[in-house]
C-alpha cells in the first residue's frame, strides 16, 4: 500500500521548517489518504479537476504544493465541489484541513 500524505503547516514558521524536513511534532497536520479515499477522490474526478482549475499535477509518484497565490483558487473549487458532492465525507474531512491552509495562509502539500 502506498502511503500518500496532505499536508498544512500550522504557521508560517513551520512551512519554512517544512522546506527543510526540521519539523516538530506540533508544526503539520496531516492527513494519511488511503488506498480507498484515494480512489474515491481519483473516480469522482476530484484530483483531475483540481489540476486543471489550478495547474497542478497531483497524481501518483508525484508531490505537489498550493502556496498562498492559489489558495484562493483552492477555497473557490473546494467551495464549489463540496457544492456538487454534498454529502461525500471525506471532501469535507479535506476541507476542514484546507481552511487551516486559508486562515494561517500557509500551504497544501501532497506527498503521494
Amino acid at each position: 500500500m502506498k502511503d500518500r500524505l496532505i499536508v498544512v503547516p500550522t504557521s508560517k514558521e513551520a512551512e519554512q521548517r517544512l522546506d527543510y524536513d526540521k519539523c516538530t511534532d506540533s508544526d503539520l497536520l496531516e492527513y494519511n489518504l488511503n488506498e480507498k479515499e484515494f480512489d474515491e477522490l481519483y473516480d469522482i474526478g476530484f484530483f483531475t479537476e483540481l489540476n486543471d482549475k489550478l495547474g497542478l499535477m497531483i497524481d501518483d509518484y508525484e508531490s505537489e504544493e498550493i502556496l498562498e497565490d492559489k489558495l484562493k483558487n483552492l477555497e473557490d473549487f473546494m467551495e464549489c465541489y463540496l457544492g456538487k458532492n454534498p454529502r461525500n465525507i471525506l471532501l469535507r474531512n479535506l476541507n476542514d484541513l484546507f481552511q487551516v491552509a486559508y486562515e494561517k495562509r500557509t500551504g497544501v502539500f501532497f506527498f503521494f
